[in-house]
């Protein structure tokens, strides 16, 4: 091959995973010469597939004063006839082994100075000795529906629905469909997985159906809220028909067949002239494919007060977010409906978090000092996270705990709407003070938005269908375009925050749940039903391997449906096997002791801030060849001294203790501590010299 001119062309990878073209160049190939067995580092050792990834390091090879060309060639196995490969990726000396490379032997040449003089390195990576699968499209998992779904149809991609734009997010992208359910302007209602049906209950208490075609089947029945006395009050056209509503709905399977619904919404007293804040239920019966639901609602329960209607001002400050608490009683956050004083009077339960007994209603104030809550969820460690409007500014993301006082209405983040400035004291209705903002003698917010994003609904994620975003919580948005129409993903560890990404879907979020098929439902304001789910665009084989750890495949992280948690709504049932319901967050093979791969050790702790694709700095330093490269340095970055002062290189050992305890390895250096366990931290360097 020495002294043949090929036309080259050079493709880069982007961070879509697309390849960016070089206009072709001439190149002559040069005679190849075996360089020192240490010249050229290769990862990882062959032999390879198609689509697996060969990369090149040479930075042990310092100092450079000049690097020239480098070719890539495959040759047969004995190393004659080398031909030049057709691409490559430049940035971090990668290639993409395809057809060509098929029972060959690969093999790099690069031309560099080293001290002055000029060196021809040749390294011979491996042989390509398997043949992967050709490149398709990977199905998602069967569904994993509660006793009773079994028989329910999957989700159809011919159908009713209306296809949305796909949006790219930081670790996973994801394709959109919506169906219009009702019109109107009002605003709140909720959406719960029925089997794989999404039932639907709007503003104003209609039941409706997506089905998995997209077609919506509306039920009889209706919550009562005697929505008709209230049209029909002699003052109806200033009263507010806008903000009577429904809040949020929960079902708990009884059976195969049967559901308990439980719904909190408003309900207008007609003999009193007020409106109450109700928790009621029904039961829902499903058969095949015909549902309903009885005409005997239940009142649970009734809050205290009766807002009189010449005092209403504020009843879309409801809440009424509920969570199950065992198979015997509910929880419930209810916002203070305007009436701030209410947050802290020990005889309203406006303002509140409340435990009810379902049977008896009998009820028990948990904690207090809550404005306008309006996502609920429990996570996989029992913690009550709970997000709640501030006024202008300052949204909170609590994390509930009985006998705690959130500081609602004495102290917030938040200013007084109209931009007066005038603030929250630490008495009721107070001028500011030093005290201000800092939630002194109260419980603080894990996290606020100041300003604010209007946050809304909330989940935890389902990591079966999104496996970066393991434990993440997903949290809706109500607030305008600069602020809101989004969804807002806060990474987390354990009950630490570390970031929050920015959505943006384009409409307001008023609820949010996964469907057994791995969907994520959202209910917009409006009236529309938006299904969310992982693009089919990533989840080739070839952008799988190409992509490395962005993507990890279109199925369970296990591959065992039968072991996965009940897809469902928000991390909500605690107990009892009839009830274990739509909600469990339990591992997905329960007494698994299966190390966790370092690969996706990696997506969860690493790659938000550390590049292993590309030779780019992010919020961190890219990790291209750190195996191998002087401890504290890598060009462009300006490291700490406490890393800088540090004798060595970096190998997979020494790599793992910084990992694990960073400050400990390095006295002063700036990385924040991963908790990360040591088998965790060798599991990460190790993927990482050989990714």
């Amino acid at each position: 091959m020495s002294g043949l001119e090929y036309e080259v062309r050079v493709a880069t990878v982007d961070d879509d995973g697309r390849f960016i073209w070089s206009p072709s160049v001439a190149v002559t190939a040069p005679a190849l010469r075996r360089a020192p067995a240490d010249a050229i580092e290769v990862g990882p050792a062959g032999p390879y597939e198609l689509g697996d990834v060969i990369w090149v390091n040479l930075d042990r090879q310092q100092p450079f004063t000049r690097r020239s060309r480098w070719i890539w060639s495959v040759c047969d196995p004995d190393g004659s006839d080398c031909e030049l490969l057709p691409f490559v990726t430049s940035p971090s000396f990668a290639y993409l082994v395809g057809e060509a490379a098929l029972g060959k032997r690969v093999q790099v040449q690069v031309d560099y100075d080293k001290d002055g003089s000029s060196w021809t390195a040749t390294a011979v990576p491996g042989v390509v000795s398997r043949e992967a699968p050709p490149s398709q499209t990977l199905p998602l998992p069967l569904p994993v529906f509660p006793p009773g779904c079994e028989e329910a149809a999957p989700s159809s991609v011919t159908d009713a629905f209306t296809k949305g734009a796909s949006l790219a997010t930081h670790l996973h992208h994801l394709e959109s469909k919506s169906v219009r359910v009702s019109g109107g302007n009002a605003r709140g209602g909720a959406i719960e997985a029925l089997c794989n049906d999404l039932l639907v209950v709007t503003p104003w208490g209609r039941i409706a159906l997506v089905r998995p075609d997209g077609s919506v089947a509306h039920l009889e029945d209706r919550v009562p809220m005697n929505l008709e006395g209230l049209m029909s009050h002699p003052d109806i056209a200033a009263l507010p028909s806008n903000r009577f509503r429904v809040a949020d709905v929960l079902l708990k399977q009884r059976s195969e067949e049967r559901w308990e619904l439980f719904v909190t919404h408003h309900y207008f007293t007609e003999a009193e002239e007020c409106v109450r804040f109700r928790l009621s239920s029904a039961t829902v019966l499903r058969q095949g494919a015909s549902v309903s639901v009885s005409r005997s609602w239940r009142t649970i329960f009734d809050a205290e007060p009766c807002i009189p209607l010449a005092e209403e001002k504020d009843l879309d400050r409801a809440g009424g977010r509920i969570l199950a608490d065992g198979p015997d009683r509910l929880l419930v956050v209810i916002g203070d409906h305007g009436r701030e004083a209410s947050a802290r009077e020990p005889d309203s339960h406006l303002g509140k978090l409340v435990r009810i007994a379902i049977e008896t209603g009998e009820t028990e104030i948990l904690s207090v000092g809550l404005r306008n809550p309006q996502g609920f969820v429990r996570d996989a460690d029992g913690n009550l996270w709970e997000t709640e409007h501030g006024p202008q500014g300052g949204d909170e993301l609590n994390l509930l705990e009985p006998g705690a006082n959130y500081g609602w209405p004495f102290v917030s983040y938040g200013i007084r709407y109209g931009g007066s400035g005038i603030r929250y004291g630490r008495r009721f209705g107070a001028p500011p003070d030093e005290s201000t903002g800092k939630h002194a003698a109260f419980a603080r917010p894990v996290f606020a938005w100041v300003p604010s994003i209007a946050v809304s609904a909330m989940i935890v994620n389902d990591e079966r269908w999104f496996p970066l975003w393991k434990d993440d919580l997903l949290i809706g948005s109500l607030g305008n375009a600069s602020k809101g129409l989004s969804i807002f993903r806060v990474r987390r560890n354990g009950t630490n925050l570390q970031y929050v990404e920015r959505i943006k879907v384009g409409y307001r979020v008023r609820d949010l749940t996964w469907m057994p098929d791995g969907r994520m439902g959202l209910l917009a304001d409006g009236g529309s039903v938006y299904f969310l789910s992982r693009s089919s665009e990533y989840c080739d084989e070839r952008s799988r391997r190409l992509q490395l750890v962005y993507t990890v495949g279109c199925g369970p992280l296990d591959g065992d449906t039968a072991q996965a948690p009940d897809a469902g709504r928000r991390g909500r049932e605690t107990s009892g096997a009839e009830d274990a319901g739509p909600g469990d967050t339990t591992p997905v093979s329960a007494g698994d002791t299966t190390p966790v791969s370092g690969a996706r050790l990696y997506a969860a702790h690493c790659i938000a801030c550390h590049s292993l694709a590309t030779e780019r700095h992010g919020m961190g330093p890219h990790l291209v060849g750190v195996i191998g490269r002087r401890i504290g340095e890598a060009e462009g970055w300006p490291f700490s001294s406490a890393l800088r002062s540090l004798d060595g290189v970096w190998t997979p050992e020494s790599l793992a203790r910084f990992l694990a305890a960073p400050r400990h390895f390095a006295p002063g250096t700036t990385m924040e501590p991963s908790g990360l366990a040591e088998s965790e931290a060798r599991a990460i360097a190790d993927y990482i010299a050989e990714p």
